[in-house]
């Protein structure tokens, strides 16, 4: 399950409010992704610590961990949102409040959150399938386009497949376009230009993914990537909001 938290706990190692809740959310990861124990018995242990917590975000991500490691399967792209919005809610929202930004534009930072743990998804979306039998795709763009769900397995995507990765990458793009624009306005300059940089990543990696095979290799990005985007953002620490 992938990642544990959509941001880069280094870049914003100077925000720890954004991350206070990560390690819990470790925990659930880890007990979701423990291939020795059966189906039943994590289901069972992430109801428990959703019993055992007092935070209401981290119930919803447990309950969003369990239909992961039950379901593994997802009905459209609505149900794959809510569930990635779910599992990434305590990170999405701190890092929304930190922002010091308005309620709207908060909302736009905690979309970025959920779009940027889809597009991992995306990235590894082979080992998901093969290792945990999870498909993190809309089923009924599988079943409309007719991927079989061992075309995952494949050494390499064919074109029904690619179609519907770059649909859902069609989704992604306005979403991360909508999250610099508003990560921008940021008044602290150290957080607007970590919070840029973070998303220009994501953006240049979700364009990168569109050329790319994630069944063939691990999509990443290039040095040359990071250095184009370092460029890019080199003048907002000191941009006006």
């Amino acid at each position: 399950m992938r990642p544990t938290t959509p941001l880069d706990r280094e870049r914003f190692g100077a925000w720890p409010d954004i991350f206070v809740g990560v390690p819990a959310l470790e925990r659930a990861r880890a007990l979701a992704d423990d291939t020795t124990r059966p189906i039943e018995e994590r289901c069972d242990s992430l109801g428990r610590l959703a019993e055992v917590s007092e935070d209401p975000v981290f119930k919803r991500s447990c309950e969003a961990y369990r239909k992961a490691v039950s379901a593994r399967r997802f009905r459209n792209w609505s149900d794959l949102v809510s569930y990635a919005g779910f599992a990434v809610a305590p990170v999405a929202g701190n890092f929304g409040e930190a922002s010091g930004l308005d309620a709207p534009a908060r909302l736009r930072l905690e979309a970025f959150c959920v779009a940027s743990h889809l597009l991992d998804l995306l990235v590894h979306c082979r080992s998901e399938c093969v290792t945990h039998d999870r498909v993190y795709l809309p089923g009924d763009w599988i079943r409309s386009t007719g991927v079989a769900e061992e075309d995952l397995a494949a050494p390499r995507a064919g074109p029904r497949l690619r179609a519907v990765l770059d649909r859902m990458l069609d989704r992604m793009d306005p979403i991360f376009s909508d999250a610099f624009a508003a990560a921008r306005s940021i008044p602290e300059p150290d957080l607007r230009r970590a919070a840029t940089i973070e998303i220009a990543e994501r953006r240049r990696l979700a364009r990168r993914l569109r050329r790319a095979d994630p069944l063939a290799r691990t999509v990443k990005l290039t040095a040359l990537d990071r250095a184009v985007i370092r460029f890019q953002t080199r003048f907002l620490r000191r941009g006006s909001n």
